[in-house]
Order: C-alpha cells, then structure tokens, then sequence
C-alpha cells in the first residue's frame, strides 16, 4: 500500500508540474465569475483575491506544490524499500 501511495504521489506530482508548465495560459489565472453564482462564497472570494496576485508568483506556487508531491512521494518510497 505504502508503494502505491508513494508512486500515486510522485504521478500525481508530474501531472501538476505538466500542467503548470505547458498547459496553462496567462489568461486562465484570472477569475471572471460572479461572486455567489455557484453557491460557494468562501472559495469565490479567495479566487478572487488570488487573481490579484502576478502571473508568476502563482506559476511558481504551482511549481513548487508539484514538486513538492514528487519529493513526498520520492521519501515514501525510499523508506518503504530500506533493506
């Protein structure tokens, strides 16, 4: 379980930082919905406020979150296969 775990956080990881780097554009940092519409006002509100936040402040957040999951799950891993 401990390996899967591990292997399920360094994919998830790749993922993130595949996502970060080629896919996404500039223009999908910003928030253009209406406060309120979907029911979820807490989370509106902080998208809102983090679209004020530049462009690569926020990049690198997500690079260093998708870097993160690979470490983790690089530690779980390594501790599982310790002879």
């Amino acid at each position: 379980m401990t390996v899967f775990i591990g292997a399920l956080l360094i994919l998830w990881g790749v993922f993130i930082l595949y996502s970060s780097s080629l896919r996404m554009k500039k223009e999908e940092f910003k928030d253009k919905g209406v406060i309120g519409a979907s029911g979820y006002i807490e989370m509106e509100f902080l998208f809102r406020l983090l679209s004020r936040v530049p462009y690569g402040v926020i990049k690198g957040f997500v690079l260093l979150i998708g870097t993160s999951f690979i470490t983790l799950g690089t530690y779980i891993l390594s501790s599982h296969i310790v002879v």
